[in-house]
């Protein structure tokens, strides 16, 4: 075209855009078919339209886009000066040059038919000539591909916009081909199918040679921008901005509001005027309204990750707390559960104080299981190991949960004929038991159906291993635990995470749910299997190792219990807690030793220096004010290296298990504890000193 409605040039003459050469086949195809496309012009004043290849278009006078549109925003925001003027002028252009541009590209792909991306784009540049933009010049550096690599180096000669200004004589200080980066740049990202940007780095109407463009990505325009300049420098090019102090400004979406937002909240006056001339551009904004709720998205989703964040420093908090309460609170148990347990063994069968006592034992061994829970829930428990009934601990289980269950729901309990008996932490495998009969009930919502729980033992095959998830089983003979619903069952998308770590699907979420669950089973040796579908309801089925001693507790009390005659062995014991201390000396001495006091780590020093001779072993807590436990055998050792010594603790977590090795101890007692309990510990420790005890004959040899 040269200005005129003449349609007659050569079919084989590429002249309304410059590409590189292997691009050239491309884009002549295009220029034939745009052509013929603007081939069909009518003008029909007196229906004030235009219309071509029956669609319909406007005459927009270049200047009214351009300087004057400039001019008449500085006018409205002279209070605010020339910059903020001209960055509210070039994102409004921008912002609907770009969706233009979109929205062209979209039709003409539709109609030539044509999906590669290079083909999209190259109706555009021919698209823009014809209707009076500009002429459209891509370098070969260009990389126009659908990727994060996406690079477009490309000049607009006879650039609307810059013959506006040009024709004013006025001469500026910022490229102004604001619509010609939207418009270019708008219709690439049609055709690419990825977000891009545009901006120009030389301008006509700054005094540059041409009006040159960069596109690229937004995530890559600064980086591209930055090395056009290099390269320009280094070739020994002067564009006006080489050497300013303001950077290239690269268009910015949705800048214009967050300006209107301030000018609003400072300026009541302009914020009607600013509205009122911001009306016309409702429809525009529409389009943008999926990134709105984009960014709706990620607010919502960091508000949730913050409420993630602020649980967890919750259970941070409760850990600390745990941590601080246990010494104490274990050590007033150690009065309870100790002195119960001399009682016992001193009370006679028939005695009617007998049944009292024993229950003071039970709630205090109930006290120490709390205790316990706590601490394990803060994650600073230990696993404790014991011989548990599987189907006892369910029942009582069901008998705790039971006011908790849905009111519809038909509680079916089916107990193993007896057992099983597992070996594990009975505290952590009540939690297991809770957590699945929970949930099992909240399934049901307020239907009404079925809730099964059963216990029994079968066996386990090779085959079964793909459904199950925990820790490897060997083939063989397992206990399990069985918890069924009719409730509503589990989608594709639950069951994918259903074992990650605060996933839930109820309203409020409580905890790890499954993956606490799935971590308790592993850490015993087993392993879970889960069946749900929608509808139909879910089922959880653990597998635990049956334990392989019938060793009855009795027979290890009775033991633990034993007298020895052995009144020439002294033990050195030092505890703050005078209730501790008293516990301590009663089992020991029960037990045939001697037992020196210390209500303190100096103290307990000070004993062992003047009478280091004499002493076989130290039990020493852990927490002690002046000196603690750690603090007094290591001065201890200084004197005599090889005194046996027993740590104690109210702490559970695996670091005071760690610290007792690390100073030498012979071994960790755990608060509270039974009689028996110390029995042993004092026991295996004198026997690694060289000293047995003979439990039928109640002596230390």
């Amino acid at each position: 075209m040269h200005g005129d409605d003449r349609h007659d040039d050569p079919p084989d003459e590429l002249n309304t855009v410059s590409v590189p050469e292997p691009f050239r086949d491309i884009f002549l195809r295009a220029q034939r078919y745009v052509q013929e496309y603007f081939s069909d012009l009518t003008r029909d004043p007196g229906h004030g339209s235009i219309t071509i290849a029956g669609d319909r278009y406007i005459l927009v006078r270049a200047a009214s886009m351009s300087v004057e549109f400039f001019e008449m925003v500085a006018s409205l925001y002279r209070d605010k000066g020339t910059d903020v003027a001209r960055s509210v002028a070039n994102n409004l252009l921008f912002d609907v040059a770009h969706a233009i541009g979109k929205a062209d590209a979209n039709v003409f792909r539709a109609r030539m038919g044509v999906t590669d991306p290079v083909e999209r784009l190259s109706a555009g540049p021919v698209h823009f000539a014809y209707a009076g933009w500009a002429n459209v010049l891509i370098h070969p550096e260009s990389r126009p591909q659908p990727n994060e690599e996406f690079f477009l180096l490309y000049d607009h000669p006879y650039s609307f916009e810059a013959d506006a200004w040009l024709k004013r004589a006025v001469r500026v200080e910022f490229p102004v081909c604001v619509m010609n980066s939207g418009y270019s740049s708008g219709w690439c990202e049609d055709s690419f199918g990825l977000p891009l940007v545009a901006a120009e780095v030389e301008c006509r109407a700054m005094g540059d040679d041409h009006c040159r463009f960069v596109m690229a990505p937004p995530s890559r325009i600064e980086q591209r921008i930055a090395d056009y300049l290099a390269q320009a420098q280094l070739a020994d090019r002067s564009p006006r901005w080489l050497g300013d102090e303001k950077p290239i400004e690269v268009p910015e979406f949705f800048q214009r509001k967050r300006m209107e937002d301030a000018l609003r909240a400072s300026h009541g006056a302009l914020e009607q005027r600013v509205a009122e001339r911001t009306r016309d551009l409702t429809r525009a904004n529409d389009e943008l309204a999926a990134e709105m709720a984009e960014r709706q998205r990620v607010a919502e989703e960091r508000t949730y990750l913050e409420a993630q964040l602020r649980e967890t420093q919750k259970l941070e908090t409760l850990g600390v707390l745990a941590g601080g309460i246990a010494h104490d609170f274990n050590n007033l148990l150690v009065g309870i559960l100790g002195n119960a347990g001399l009682a016992l063994e001193d009370l006679p069968a028939g005695s009617p104080a007998r049944d009292c006592v024993s229950d003071i034992e039970t709630s205090a061994l109930r006290a120490a299981d709390l205790v316990r829970q706590l601490l394990a829930y803060a994650g600073k428990g230990r696993l404790a190991v014991e011989r548990v009934d599987l189907s006892a601990l369910v029942r009582e289980m069901l008998q705790l949960l039971g006011s908790s269950i849905r009111k519809k729901a038909e509680l079916r309990f089916e107990p193993a004929a007896s057992g099983p008996i597992v070996a594990g932490d009975a505290v952590q495998l009540r939690q297991v038991a809770m957590n699945l009969i929970t949930n099992a009930s909240d399934a049901m919502a307020d239907m009404p159906g079925v809730i099964r729980v059963s216990t029994g033992i079968e066996h386990y095959f090779t085959d079964d291993a793909g459904s199950y998830r925990g820790a490897a089983l060997d083939p063989g003979e397992y206990a399990f635990v069985s918890v069924s619903d009719t409730g509503s069952g589990m989608d594709a998308y639950t069951r994918e995470r259903m074992f990650e770590p605060f996933f839930t699907t109820k309203f409020a979420g409580r905890g790890l749910g499954l993956a606490a669950v799935l971590g308790i089973v592993r850490s015993h040796g087993g392993a879970l299997r889960v069946t749900s579908k929608v509808g139909t309801g879910t089922t959880v089925r653990v597998l635990l190792p049956l334990a392989l001693s019938q060793v009855e507790d009795a027979a290890q009390v009775a033991e633990s219990s034993a007298r020895a005659e052995a009144a020439s062995i002294k033990v050195l014991v030092a505890d703050d807690e005078s209730t501790a201390r008293e516990v301590a000396k009663r089992v020991l001495e029960g037990m045939g030793l001697t037992v020196v006091i210390a209500v303190d780590g100096e103290e307990a020093v000070r004993r062992f220096t003047e009478r280091h001779a004499e002493f076989r072993l130290v039990i020493l807590d852990l927490t002690m004010p002046k000196m603690s436990g750690l603090e007094a055998i290591d001065a201890m050792r200084a004197i005599e290296p090889n005194i046996a010594a027993l740590l104690m603790s109210g702490y559970t977590d695996e670091e005071s298990d760690a610290l007792s090795r690390r100073h030498g101890f012979s071994g960790f007692v755990r608060k509270p504890y039974r009689p028996s309990e110390l029995a042993e510990r004092v026991r295996e420790a004198l026997q690694a000193a060289g000293l047995s005890m003979r439990a039928a004959g109640n002596t230390i040899e």
